[in-house]
């Protein structure tokens, strides 16, 4: 229910000035009492702007007084009150203040602070202002660019639980209904469109019972411009009720009966004329009571034009002679749309008394249309501009969807390509190691063949020979077992089905003990050092002692006189150098070229060196850092056999 009788104002003035303190907020270094008493005054005004605007701006001029004595820092309450005032110099159509005052707040505006709660709304409301002002010219097309950037701001998008923001959003919506069912005559079609939007934000657009009629009014127009006469109708029935309960308000009362009359002209055969010329007369002389002449120009103007309708002239006469006696009462204020009606029923009405004063009215009626005629194109130029730019976004935005989707396939197609390729180059891959270990397998086969009738074959035929005596042949014996324990080893490390490469970390020292322990024991003359050593290695520890072990057995073998000495050596890059050196006969250049080759000349070594060489290579797979076998040796000097490993497991 609306309470906002006269003997409640006070009440209503001092129960709101709490909620307008959330709607005029800012300013934290001002005293909050003083705040919120200029916050009531404020108030006040703005519940009064539709009932007494002149009682509104002797309110707003007292808070702008009170601000600038006790507040003047307090820049939300001045615009406010600058609001308050330009609307109700609006209402009375004293336009020239209205636009002092809104210039006043263009100078505020460099004043306002991004700590203040509704500087933009009070921006929003001032641009509405100027915008009813510009309609009121006719000035349609930068009365809608006005509306144009409000609407682009976005302030009025994101919703507040606050009066002012409601009332700034329902006054964007009363603006456009009005320039669009009255200032353009709108097309059904988009007049319906908005109205559509209003209906639906109805709910959220509730402020105090005066702008409720406002919009209740807007909505009244708009229907009944799209030929809903019955819903305009009903429209007007709210009004009535909220007029019953909030009590008297000559300003929405006159309207809701011009609409009513309106409305009901529209349903032939229903409602007499009489009824309908009386309701016309009778918001006529309600207007005249508020005072604001543009709407009492309104109302001379609709009544005379039904009066003729209807062919009571004496009616139209006398209400427009009523008019043209009281014309130069009031301020000369700018209302064309409305003018040219007046000249248009004055000139029907054919109550010229010269025709003089005849030809002046059809000069003046002409000099409006053509005024209107040439502010209503730059209207239509506008919104073809717009739509132009509209259409041209709208483009651009689809444009810029099939490009980001045609980008977004192409990078699906690409990632796609990507992954097939790299996909078919790991099996390409795969494939060509599973052929380089079908080969390496084949080779090894190959070799192991090779090397095995190359060196078998002086065993057997030692044992074949019946003289040989019995100490060579259990030596022969020996030689011939090992070998075969060398083959067993190598071809159980080289045939991938055989044995599996174990890493971790142990200490050095342990597997060259146990090294020094398998050998074959040592010619007479002939003695074996194991050095000792602090460090550890990483790698296979199985494999490691094999590699050592025939190592030293090979140095042994070929050493008659001297020693065999096993050591380690800590490396650069984490690596560590195994070497066995010996004091026996050396070998020549050509000789240490093809040392490690199945195919070398001599098979002194046998699988001995091609197994040592196997193990290194299993560690360099597994390492990546360079594990090598070489030879260092010269004739009648001995030979060094050197051995690069890993101290720890490489990280990446």
């Amino acid at each position: 229910m609306y309470f906002c009788n006269v003997k409640q104002g006070c009440k209503l003035a001092l129960l709101c000035a709490v909620l307008l303190l959330s709607a005029c907020g800012g300013g934290e270094k001002t005293d909050g009492l003083r705040r919120s008493r200029a916050d009531g005054i404020n108030r006040e005004a703005f519940l009064c702007r539709y009932r007494d605007p002149m009682r509104c701006i002797e309110l707003s001029d007292s808070a702008l007084r009170y601000i600038q004595d006790s507040l003047p820092g307090y820049v939300d309450g001045q615009l406010r009150a600058c609001n308050n005032k330009a609307f109700a110099y609006f209402l009375m159509s004293d336009y020239s203040n209205a636009r002092t005052m809104l210039d006043m707040e263009d100078k505020l505006a460099h004043l306002r602070q991004a700590s203040m709660q509704n500087g933009d709304i009070e921006w929003v409301i001032h641009q509405l202002v100027a915008a009813r002002l510009l309609q009121r010219n006719c000035q349609l097309a930068d009365s809608y660019r006005l509306l144009y950037n409000v609407e682009k701001s976005g302030v009025l998008e994101h919703s507040r639980d606050n009066i002012l923001y409601s009332y700034a959003q329902s006054e964007y919506y009363i603006t456009l209904l009005t320039l669009n069912y009255h200032y353009r005559d709108g097309k059904e079609a988009d007049v319906r469109t908005l109205l559509a939007e209003v209906e639906e934000l109805r709910p959220q657009l509730q402020v105090d019972y005066a702008q409720d009629m406002a919009l209740n009014y807007a909505l009244a127009y708009g229907w009944q411009s799209a030929g809903e006469s019955l819903t305009a109708l009903e429209y007007c029935d709210l009004n009535y009720g909220i007029l019953e309960l909030a009590g008297p308000d000559l300003y929405h009362l006159a309207n809701t009966m011009q609409m009513e009359a309106y409305a009901l002209r529209s349903l032939p055969g229903e409602v007499p004329p009489d009824t309908v010329l009386a309701l016309y007369d009778e918001a006529r002389r309600t207007f005249f009571d508020y005072g604001d002449p543009y709407q009492m120009l309104g109302g001379v103007t609709s009544t005379a034009r039904y009066a003729l309708l209807v062919s009571d002239t004496s009616t139209a006469h006398r209400v427009l002679r009523e008019w043209l006696d009281m014309r130069g009462t009031w301020p000369p204020f700018s209302a064309p749309k409305m003018e040219v009606g007046l000249f248009d029923v004055l000139l029907r009405s054919r109550m010229a008394s010269t025709p003089d004063e005849a030809r002046r009215w059809y000069e003046h009626y002409v000099e409006l249309q053509d005024y209107i005629k040439q502010n209503e194109q730059e209207d239509f130029a506008l919104q073809q501009h717009l739509e132009t730019l509209g259409r041209r976004s709208r483009w651009m935005t689809r444009t810029a969807m099939v490009v980001s989707l045609l980008l977004v396939a192409l990078a699906v197609l690409t990632a796609l390509l990507w992954f097939s390729f790299r996909r078919l180059r790991r099996e390409k891959q795969q494939l060509e190691e599973a052929k380089r270990r079908d080969v390496e397998r084949i080779a090894n086969v190959e070799t192991c063949l090779s090397v095995m009738r190359h060196d078998i074959s002086p065993f057997i035929g030692y044992l074949r020979n019946p003289s040989l005596a019995p100490e060579l042949r259990s030596e022969v014996l020996e030689q011939l077992l090992r070998t075969f324990d060398n083959i067993k080893n190598w071809t159980s490390l080289s045939i991938p089905s055989g044995l599996t490469f174990s890493p971790s970390t142990f200490p050095l020292q342990e597997v060259l003990d146990e090294v020094g322990r398998q050998v074959v024991s040592p010619a007479e003359g002939v003695s074996l050092r194991v050095e000792p050593t602090p460090l550890h290695l990483w790698g296979d520890r199985l494999l490691v002692t094999i590699l050592l072990r025939n190592l030293v057995n090979n140095a042994l073998q070929h050493t008659s006189l001297g020693s065999v000495t096993l050591s380690a050596a800590k490396e650069e890059n984490g690596m560590v150098q195994l070497t066995v050196a010996d004091t026996g006969s050396g070998m020549a250049a050509g000789q240490l070229e093809a040392l490690f080759r199945a195919d070398r000349p001599d098979g002194d070594h046998g699988f001995g060196l091609i197994l040592c060489r196997y193990i290194v290579k299993k560690h360099d797979d597994h390492t990546r850092r360079g594990c090598k076998i070489w030879a260092e040796s010269e004739v009648g000097k001995g030979t060094r056999m050197h051995v690069l490993l890993a101290e720890k497991q490489h990280t990446v």
